[in-house]
């Protein structure tokens, strides 16, 4: 829970800057120097004025985009209020979007579909695992906040967000961008649009960007390949034709290859052999993980590499030095087109858009940060070894066998805590259609939405087990026991288990929608009333291969079915020119799936699905511009009741020796919160902007624990139940500036941005650090001076210094926790990185 002062402080900052004539010029389109512009947006299917339409948006503009140089979903973590976006673990591409308290969870399986819809030109990206695509070319971005399954459909339960790209031109423009910043950080971007010829426009554009990693691997001496380094090439082409004014057609393709080094995992917190203390709930006593007793074990092994040594012990303190024994390594590649076909008949509009795209990913990772050392490890055969011979008399036959094993050592092996490696394919296809039209009094659009994907995943595990071999011989050995364990020549020896996660997934989408708008007196009066509705067909299929050390005798399958209506209800009312209010009912849909590592349904080869996650929300809005246009102050309320929320969970019952985690489903959990949004022009040479978010999570049901007393009736532990990936409180203030010379224009950004520290997982019953593995509050300041309208001879030209991170904070922002093995870490926000920018247009 969010302490109430950081609450009403933030609240007093945000209303402090509100009563200044303020202004965000980045986020405006078409603005002078003394009033802001009208921002156009797209939300709902039709080019509406922002103010204008009764959604919680944010609208960030071609300007801003490019001048804090944005290029995926993890570029605009903290630009909008209640929406927060992390990094992934051991993909680059990787991105987990919380908006208004709702995540993916982490989980990059393909049983799981994101709670936030992402989208590019209109078509759906399928998996978290490529949210974080390089997009160029960008016009705008749309954050659109709350559910939206009417007009965006399934997957939407948090909101979406939508990348528009610049369509091409009819006439020759060309830019060149080169910049250079620390860590031998270096990009090139291209991009031309040579103009019409033969009735065609196109646009091409390209763009690579590097940089060496932000962490020393000791064990590591190329630079290029220290944890957070990465490569990345991008292109995008687009052919547009336009038939009069009534008609287009328009293609896109783009390309983009990520190959680098997975950002440093630090190992913070270990077991240390002490049992953890039973949990009651309602005077209940519920199974938990026990973490294997890791430190202990850690005091008998022998590095390979003996500078790794020193960069052992777990530690909650920033090291910017490690050991990986891996290569880290991930490369991920995407491919997609887009087909964009609109025609206007006068009376209506159709909008045809197709998509076709391919993810292809793969990694190769060391999971503890510690490189490989010599430790001893357990076997059936040798559990006797070096055990006194006389009390091995007592339990072998004769005194050969007896003094054989007394004389045998306990085996040491090489070995790593945990490394993974993964291979993931993905195709989707999806198409939808579109009609819309309008008369004096109504606003009408309805379609129809096909999906198609499917995808594999081969996940290899090796871990080492850390087995108190005393327990064996206290509850095996009788009286003996005791005598044996104080014998005991190594009590804490590795289980080392290999295991294979491999499965594909398929999944079909069907969908058709509709809305109207009414202007109850015409477009001139001041109420207008929506409603729509959406219904929804989803089939889900699974097919398991392996799921552990060798491949299964039979294919495990699952299959399963769900459809669901969701709609909409909206009322917005003109209290006056340029100050509405509005009022919103509507419900959103996450399909189920199925849980990749789960095991069958007893008795038969069959996996058992997650149940669909649905919403209901219930929202009032203000959205005003005031003082003559100089100040937008836009807020928004909401309360949302959650029903089977989808919660990703690490596993108690796992097989010894592996970590997994699975899908479960939340019985009830309310959210409950704000949004605040401001922008306004101080002077003609100043501007600030600033956004505020809270949210309140409640979970009023959550029936996922389990009695240590066998066949008891799960248990609901929703007292102890937070949401993870979750920043309660967000918020954000940037000042602009901008001043004209004789020789072009200086401008400038000054931005904060905080953000709650966040869980990793719900509760502590699985995963025994959750409560340590507490991200950092973040604390971010980022800065951009620079300037423009410089004379390169032909072209115009611009230089931009920027800073992110300037006060280098450290700030942990993502933990895992590995539950029975014992482990536990996380990883660290960038340090600081500056750079130069010059750009020139032609």
């Amino acid at each position: 829970m969010v302490p109430k002062r950081h609450v009403y402080a933030s609240l007093g900052l945000m209303l402090s800057a509100s009563a200044l004539p303020l202004s965000g010029p980045a986020f405006a389109q078409e603005q002078s120097t003394t009033q802001l512009g009208e921002i156009v947006v797209t939300a709902q299917k039709r080019a509406q004025n922002l103010q204008e339409v009764p959604v919680a948006i944010t609208a960030l503009s071609a300007e801003l985009v490019e001048q804090l140089a944005i290029t995926d979903a993890r570029d605009i973590s903290g630009m909008a209020p209640n929406v927060t976006i992390m990094q992934g673990t051991t993909s680059n591409s990787a991105a987990v979007i919380s908006m208004r308290g709702i995540s993916n969870g982490g989980s990059e399986s393909f049983g799981l579909d994101s709670a936030n819809g992402l989208y590019v030109d209109g078509v759906y990206i399928g998996r978290s695992g490529a949210a974080a695509l390089d997009v160029m070319d960008i016009e705008r971005i749309e954050v659109l906040r709350g559910p939206q399954g009417t007009l965006f459909g399934r997957n939407t339960t948090g909101g979406a967000i939508a990348f528009i790209s610049r369509a091409p031109s009819d006439e020759f423009r060309a830019k060149l961008e080169a910049g250079y910043g620390n860590y031998n950080a270096w990009n090139v971007r291209a991009s031309i649009d040579p103009g019409e010829i033969a009735g065609f426009a196109t646009s091409f554009s390209y763009n690579h960007s590097q940089r060496d990693g932000v962490v020393d691997n000791i064990l590591q001496p190329d630079d290029s390949k220290d944890p957070g380094a990465r490569k990345s090439d991008s292109f995008r082409a687009a052919v547009r034709r336009d038939f009069g004014d009534t008609a287009s057609i328009q293609y896109i393709f783009d390309y983009s290859k990520v190959d680098g080094i997975t950002p440093a995992f630090q190992l913070t917190h270990a077991g240390d052999g002490t049992p953890r203390k039973p949990i009651l709930i309602d005077g209940q006593q519920i199974v938990i993980t026990q973490p294997a007793p890791v430190l202990p074990y850690m005091a008998g092994i022998t590095f390979t590499q003996p500078q790794c040594a020193a960069l052992s012990a777990p530690t909650r303190s920033y090291r910017d030095k490690m050991c990986n024994d891996r290569p880290n390594t991930a490369l991920d590649e995407t491919w997609g087109h887009n087909l964009q076909i609109q025609k206007d008949f006068g009376a209506f509009q159709v909008k045809s858009t197709t998509g076709y795209r391919i993810w292809e990913s793969s990694n190769d990772t060391d999971l503890d940060g510690l490189g490989t050392f010599n430790g001893p490890v357990f076997t059936q055969a040798s559990l006797l070894n070096g055990l006194p011979a006389g009390l091995l008399a007592y339990i072998v036959p004769d005194t050969a066998t007896a003094n054989y094993l007394a004389s045998q050592s306990v085996p040491r092996q090489t070995l790593s805590f945990f490394e993974t490696m993964n291979e993931r394919e993905h195709k989707q296809f999806s198409q939808e259609l579109e009609i819309a039209g309008d008369t004096d009094t109504l606003d009408w659009v309805v379609g129809g939405f096909y999906f198609h994907e499917k995808g594999s995943e081969h996940n290899p595990q090796n871990s080492g087990y850390v087995l108190d071999t005393n327990g064996i011989f206290l509850g095996s050995f009788g009286a003996l026991g005791p005598s044996l364990a104080a014998a005991n020549p190594a009590r804490y020896r590795a289980v080392i288990t290999k295991s294979i996660l491999a499965y594909e997934a398929e999944s079909e989408s069907k969908a058709l929608y509709g809305q109207g708008t009414y202007y109850v007196g015409g477009r001139d009066g001041k109420l207008r009333l929506t409603a729509g509705g959406r219904y929804t067909w989803d089939k889900k299929e699974m097919h398991r291969t392996q799921n552990g050390a060798a491949p299964l005798a039979v294919v495990e399958r699952g299959e399963a079915n769900f459809d669901q209506f969701t709609w909409n209800l909206m009322a917005a009312y003109d209290v006056q020119e340029h100050v509405n209010v509005y009022a919103r009912i509507a419900s959103g849909y996450r399909s189920g799936g199925f849980n990749s590592q789960d095991p069958v349904i007893p008795g038969t080869s069959e996996l058992a699905s997650f149940n669909p996650e649905t919403v209901i929300s219930y929202e009032v809005g203000l959205k005003s511009e005031l003082f003559d246009r100089r100040l937008r102050f836009n807020a928004s309320a909401y309360h949302n009741i959650y029903t089977d929320l989808a919660v990703n969970i690490p596993r108690t019952d796992a097989p010894p020796g592996t970590f997994a985690t699975r899908v479960g489903n939340a019985g009830e959990v309310t959210y409950t919160g704000f949004d605040i949004e401001t922008q306004a022009i101080l002077n003609d040479h100043f501007s600030l902007d600033a956004n505020l978010g809270y949210v309140d999570i409640e979970y009023q049901e959550f029936m996922t624990g389990q009695s240590i007393v066998p066949g008891a009736a799960p248990i609901n532990v929703a007292s102890i139940t937070e949401a993870g990936y979750t920043s309660p409180l967000t918020a954000s203030v940037a000042l602009n500036m901008e001043f004209p010379v004789s020789y072009g224009r200086v401008f400038g950004r000054l931005s904060y941005t905080y953000e709650d520290g966040k869980l990793s997982f719900n509760n502590s019953i699985g995963a025994p650090f959750n409560e340590e593995l507490r991200g950092d509050d973040r604390n971010v300041v980022d800065a951009q001076l620079g300037i423009n309208g410089l004379n390169f001879g032909n072209a115009e030209g611009e230089v931009r210094l920027w800073v992110k991170n300037l006060t280098d904070s450290h700030d942990f922002v993502r933990g895992v926790d590995f539950a029975a093995l014992g482990l536990a870490g996380g990883y660290y926000a960038d340090p600081r990185t500056f750079g130069i920018t010059v750009s020139a247009r032609f």
